[in-house]
């Protein structure tokens, strides 16, 4: 029979990437992670502006030591003569040449002019000799330094650029004339190679800062979310279990959190709905068996169904759900007329159609309350034959269930050793002796070699009641 699972689309098995534990350690991967590389940036960005600033601020002493050294009256005079053959061009050479070799600079220190927009002009070179007045194009970054420098004569030092000759820093200072006046720029540049390798190994430090938290993280993750989800697991394969009628399910949950406390509550409600629901069967049996005026003749038949159940090892699921259904098995019969039930004579075909009709009947009553749900296994297919001769629906085999199948066997048992209003009761022996005659035909033969597994005395006991041998042999049942 269909399950109340299965018919409300409940999956018991969630995919990976909706468990509360994936979503946990995915969680603490990546804000770890995050929160790596943000201090990594963080720290980039301030080693960066530190290197930055040490470079501009010490090309930017010499640049002003340098300045001192240079004459401001004589170099305005060699811009205004434009030779670069003569003593005065020579003599500031020498200069700016001794600025380069003192401090250790491996690029030229040179001069320029007030700029011409996006250009300016070499006036002297400390390595080389360059045709005073020679352009020299300028960035955007320089333009905005060299500016400064000459409209406001301050000596100013440029962020990292790149140009057509390499990535730089370049630190100006103001070289000025007797009078005070801003003549030139002494320009000193420093090839940033260095500080992009610092910068380079900062980054590298970050990758693997934030790879080895991702790691942690992970580790972490996973112990974290396995300690908060394996209570939660434990407690949703409850909840399925419970779902599926099973009462007896129970957790031991560890944790003394919120957790714990849900587990410890959701205990409670299983008991006591447990409770509930024994009351309700227990309503249920005492009106069948009032109705049948055999008292505790079901509480019997459940009884012997579940020691035959216990040898093939069913699981606590399927134990209740056979206890459930020999309970219940013919509910159906109260839209059976009871004059059909008790009649001892043979039926007519109408009436055989409503006593055949009862495992139907029985199933549609009890459809509708989810904790009845496990007995209609048993309800509906009880009268099912192993070689699919039985009824409502023609079974056959493994396709009757294996709870419907056990309680078959027990149920014909039971039934050839008692009284019947169209029959008398056949001794046990013979009864048993039918089980085997019809292993394979009406009977699954595995389930009636563990029911004659069980010792004649045993089984007199468990159907007490039974007749004595004496008793006379009426028609098969």
């Amino acid at each position: 029979m269909e399950t109340m699972a299965a018919r409300g689309g409940f999956t018991a098995r969630l995919p990976v990437w909706r468990r509360l534990g994936f979503r946990l350690g995915a969680s603490f991967l990546v804000l770890t992670a995050l929160a790596v590389l943000l201090s990594g940036l963080l720290q980039y960005r301030a080693e960066a502006q530190s290197l930055r600033q040490s470079l501009g601020t010490l090309l930017l002493n010499i640049a002003r030591t340098g300045a001192i050294l240079v004459d401001g009256d004589a170099h305005e005079a060699l811009v205004a003569s434009g030779r670069s053959d003569s003593p005065q061009y020579a003599a500031l050479r020498g200069r700016l040449l001794l600025i380069q070799e003192s401090n250790q600079l491996a690029d030229a220190v040179y001069t320029l002019t007030r700029p011409e927009g996006a250009r300016s002009r070499f006036a002297v070179i400390s390595n080389a000799v360059v045709p005073v007045g020679t352009e020299y194009p300028l960035v955007p970054v320089l333009q905005d330094a060299l500016r400064r420098v000459f409209d406001e004569g301050v000596s100013a030092y440029t962020d990292v650029y790149t140009n057509h000759d390499g990535t730089w820093i370049t630190a100006f200072a103001p070289v000025r004339n007797a009078r005070g006046q801003v003549v030139a720029a002494l320009d000193v540049d420093y090839r940033v190679d260095v500080y992009l390798a610092r910068l380079a190994q900062v980054r590298r430090r970050l990758y693997l800062h934030a790879l080895a938290g991702a790691l942690l993280a992970l580790v972490a993750g996973v112990v974290i979310a396995r300690r908060v989800t394996r209570p939660v697991g434990q407690l949703a394969r409850l909840a399925h279990q419970v779902v599926e009628g099973d009462l007896t399910a129970r957790v031991r949950i560890a944790s003394r959190d919120e957790i714990g406390l849900l587990g410890n509550v959701f205990h409670l409600m299983v008991e006591r709905l447990q409770v509930s629901h024994r009351s309700l069967v227990d309503v249920l049996v005492r009106a069948l068996e009032a109705r049948e005026d055999a008292p505790g003749g079901l509480r019997r038949v459940a009884r012997a169904a579940s020691a035959v159940g216990e040898r093939l090892q069913l699981t606590p699921a399927q134990a209740e759900a056979l206890e459930l259904g020999a309970l219940l098995h013919d509910i159906g019969e109260i839209r059976v007329p009871e004059s059909v039930l008790r009649k001892t004579g043979a039926l007519t075909p109408d009436e055989r159609r409503l006593v055949e009709g009862h495992p139907a009947a029985g199933v549609e009553i009890l459809e509708a309350v989810p904790l009845l749900t496990p007995a209609l296994d048993v309800i509906g297919s009880h009268h099912e034959r192993y070689d699919g001769a039985g009824y409502p629906a023609g079974l056959r085999d493994d396709g009757i269930p294996l709870t419907a199948r056990i309680f078959a066997v027990v149920d014909a048992l039971e039934a050839m050793t008692h009284d019947r209003p169209y029959r008398r009761a056949r001794p046990l022996a013979e009864a048993l002796a039918v089980l085997r005659e019809e292993a394979g035909k009406q009977f699954d033969p595995r389930v009636v070699e563990a029911a004659l597994g069980i010792p004649p005395p045993r089984w007199a006991e468990l159907l007490e009641g039974t007749a004595s041998p004496e008793s006379g042999i009426p028609r098969a049942p």
